[in-house]
């Protein structure tokens, strides 16, 4: 290192040198506050150049002679960097591991995805003390469940000396998440862009026309509005029967083409629609490519085609393309496909060759994807229990993509107009604020054995309360407790003034509340005598003569009539029958009522956000001590070997192992039998037909499994806790196909379940292998028949970055 980069004013000169243009400004002001502070949050639009700042760190790392690593929360994204950082800074320097992978591990720059930095924090802290720098890349995803709570680990738990660079989407609470970053880590400053990096223009699509959702003051032009209330208008359908009342697919895709605004994402919120939309076009022989662009489109196919190594999976890539249609300009791309054919469509289309790309909104999230337009087919969405409008934020993560920075000048959002759908919806979605990040921390077993390796409990309990979601718990119990006083003055106030009105009420507390009271036990009553009635009649035949029909409370009729009488007398006696106020002093008793009940509420919130992860914790540990992987707080041998392998159902693995029978299995069903716990079947609650495993042993192994399962559950909800995911049986008779050699051309994807859906299940799978072969060293027989098994997983098609 020369004594003049050893400035980091002349570093910065330096690192702007290797660029082939200018820095923006906020890309500046980022870098020195990198270099003055304790880390940075930036927070900007997709495609406005945010990377630069991690760009630079790892610059500065190869400079100073330290080291960096850079971590992405999806394989496929830590695969893309490795491949950018290897280009720019060459083999030698740049290092990958993922669950799949480990490529030069040591290098002076190394990326790798988040839990692979998380494992390290817990197994190997030494690697970590040459590391200066690491970069979160897409921090926001602390707000996805379950695995956000990974980013909150590694900021409490890493070395102090590391400087944090956090990458985000625009979010409206970047100062709450650099605050409390602050509190873990030291000053950590924030740089926030809101202005994308290239201006997006909406559109409302009403009946296959194209109307601007917002006008140059920012309200809804009277046009729009105008078209958007005669769609919804009864009249307006019946007299134009002939003409498609909603937006239809081809026409919207030919206003994209006329509109010259492609290439364009196309969100469809499911795969099947993905699959329908382009067997449409093709059908309907759209073509939006040139002669010249077909050429070219076959020439990268081609090219692809031939690095693949492996002949089978070449085969089968040629049976799975639809190379007509990717010819004419039209793909889908989403989470199920294989990961050759995601990566080829993401290669066309980046390149302009693929005009339109029917996508889920898998594709919003990290890749490098940037379009003309983005066009959002429905403005609601399954949110797993109910269909829900897209949020604000969900929005601005769609309309990422549109605009490419450099090529276009303006980028357009294409909204499609349902009749269900007010646009005042989607007006206040288009205009709202950005994505606010909330904590989704949750403990969890692994989490809870690996921190009583090196911590005492009542320094694990000081750990839960340091976390984000106990920071945000904290601030919202601030606001909570304002809000309570609040409250308690307006129940005070009502409670003082409600018989206090002008003239002279008949009413006073007491008899109103008896009055309230004896209308309640009538109203009650009158019910009950209903359905004793009800019940008398339909049971006539079947009741002895001259027994009596009784309530659940065992009352006859004559008792409740006897009942009733005596409430309305005492009833006629209160004055608040005749009080002249009666209706107001109702609504006060509501409003009481109402008030009551929501301090009783936030009472209940502020005491539940007080210590909810400390006893949570505590939940987990005595589970963990009644299955005997901790005693006395300190991981038992059995403990010990959980904590290493990770996942949710790493105590599941951890007992199959504990109870011997796992070497009985050949290595094929070894990885059939662990599939089972690795994987998550999609549709779950699906009917299924009755299963048939391809061994008896692999059908003795799932008994035994399932055994675990249920003991295992059984005792997590006796403490209110639901963290083992229900076994999987959707990938086991592949699993085996997979590891017993069958070629790839015979194999076909488990009912109702796509090709890349079932390759991602044996990705995990070799994961978890390679995490079981390095965690039961001690345990040599097993430990051959793990390697084994994971040998017999690997095709190209697994172990390729």
């Amino acid at each position: 290192m020369s004594e003049v980069l050893a400035d980091p004013a002349s570093l910065i000169d330096a690192f702007q040198a290797t660029l082939p243009w200018p820095l923006d400004p906020f890309q500046i002001e980022a870098i020195e506050k990198l270099e003055s502070h304790d880390g940075v949050l930036v927070s900007a639009p997709t495609s406005s150049g945010k990377t630069v700042i991690a760009d630079y760190a790892v610059f500065r790392a190869l400079q100073t002679d330290t080291r960096a690593i850079y971590t992405t929360p999806l394989k496929a994204l830590s695969n893309q960097k490795y491949r950018d950082y290897r280009r720019l800074h060459g083999d030698g320097y740049v290092g990958l591991v993922t669950g799949e992978n480990t490529i030069n591990p040591l290098a002076p720059v190394v990326v790798m995805t988040t839990e692979i930095l998380r494992n390290l924090i817990y197994e190997d802290p030494e690697r970590l003390q040459r590391v200066r720098y690491v970069i979160l890349d897409e921090v926001h995803y602390i707000d996805d469940f379950p695995r956000g709570a990974v980013w909150e680990e590694i900021i409490i738990q890493a070395p102090r000396h590391i400087k944090f660079i956090g990458l985000s989407a625009t979010i409206s609470n970047f100062q709450e998440v650099a605050e409390w970053m602050s509190v873990q880590r030291g000053d950590i400053a924030t740089i926030s862009v809101t202005r994308r990096p290239v201006e997006l223009r909406l559109w409302l699509a009403v009946r296959n026309e194209f109307y601007p959702l917002l006008d140059q003051q920012g309200g809804i032009p009277r046009e729009t509005r105008h078209a958007a209330q005669a769609e919804d208008s009864t009249d307006f359908r019946l007299s134009q029967l002939r003409r498609p009342p909603e937006n239809d697919l081809l026409p919207v895709v030919d206003r994209l083409r006329s509109r010259e605004f492609v290439p364009a994402i196309y969100f469809i919120f499911s795969r099947r629609g993905c699959r329908e939309a382009l067997a449409r076009c093709a059908g309907h022989g759209f073509d939006l490519t040139t002669d010249a662009e077909k050429a070219l489109i076959d020439e990268l196919v081609k090219g692809r085609l031939d690095q693949i190594e492996d002949r089978d999976e070449a085969a089968l890539y040629l049976d799975l393309l639809d190379g007509e249609t990717l010819r004419r300009g039209l793909a889908m791309h989403h989470a199920g496909l294989l990961p050759y054919m995601k990566e080829l469509v993401e290669d066309l289309f980046q390149r302009g060759l693929i005009k339109v790309v029917f996508a889920t909104e898998t594709l919003s999230l990290g890749i490098h994807m940037p379009a003309r337009a983005c066009v959002v087919s429905s403005f609601t969405k399954f949110d797993g229990s109910d269909f829900a409008a897209l949020t604000s934020g969900e929005l601005t993560q769609l309309m990422g993509r549109a605009g490419r920075r450099g090529i276009d000048p303006i980028g357009h959002g294409v909204i499609l107009k349902e009749p269900d759908v007010d646009i005042g919806t989607i007006f206040e979605a288009a205009t709202g604020e950005e994505m606010t990040v909330e904590s989704k921390f949750a403990p969890t077993y692994n989490m809870a054995l690996n921190l009583l390796r090196y911590h005492r409990p009542e320094e694990v309990d000081s750990l839960m309360e340091r976390s984000f979601g106990q920071f945000q718990k904290m601030v919202a119990r601030g606001d909570l407790g304002e809000r309570l006083a609040n409250l308690r003055q307006r129940l005070a106030d009502v409670t003082t003034t409600r018989f206090q009105a002008q003239g002279e009420p008949c009413c006073t507390e007491r008899t109103f509340t008896s009055f309230v009271r004896a209308e309640e036990e009538i109203a009650s009553l009158r019910v009950r005598m209903r359905r004793v009635r009800r019940e008398h009649w339909h049971g006539r035949g079947r009741r002895r003569r001259g027994s009596a029909t009784r309530d659940a409370g065992g009352q006859t009729l004559a008792e409740m009539k006897e009942e009733l009488q005596g409430w309305q007398y005492k009833l006629n006696q209160l004055p608040c029958r005749k009080c002249p106020f009666l209706a107001e002093h109702r609504a006060h008793h509501t409003e009481v009522r109402e008030l009551q009940a929501r301090i009783r509420t936030s009472e209940h919130d502020a005491e539940r956000s007080q210590g909810e992860y400390r006893r949570r914790m505590h939940a987990l540990r005595g589970v963990l001590e009644e299955l005997g992987f901790l005693e006395g707080a300190v991981p038992t041998e059995k403990g010990q070997l959980a904590a290493r392998i990770y996942g949710e159902n790493s105590l599941i693995v951890t007992q199959a192992i504990a109870d011997g029978w796992l070497e009985e299995l050949t290595p094929a069903e070894l990885a059939a039998s662990l599939v089972m716990v690795t994987a998550e079947d999609r549709n779950r609650d699906r009917p299924r037909e009755r299963r048939r495993f391809p061994t008896s042993s692999i059908a003795l192994a799932q008994k035994r499994l399932r055994i675990i399962y249920y003991r295992f559950s059984a005792r997590e909800k006796d403490r209110g806790e639901e963290n083992l995911r229900p076994l999987s049986g959707d990938y086991v008779n592949f699993t085996y196909d997979w590891c017993s050699g069958r070629p790839l051309t015979e194999m076909q994807a488990p009912h109702d379940v796509e090709l890349g859906d079932a390759v991602k299940a044996l990705k995990g799978l070799y994961s978890a292998l390679r995490q079981i072969e390095w965690a039961v060293s001690d345990r040599p027989a097993l430990r051959k028949l793990v390697l084994k098994a994971r040998e017999s997983l690997e095709r190209d098609l697994i172990t390729r970055v």
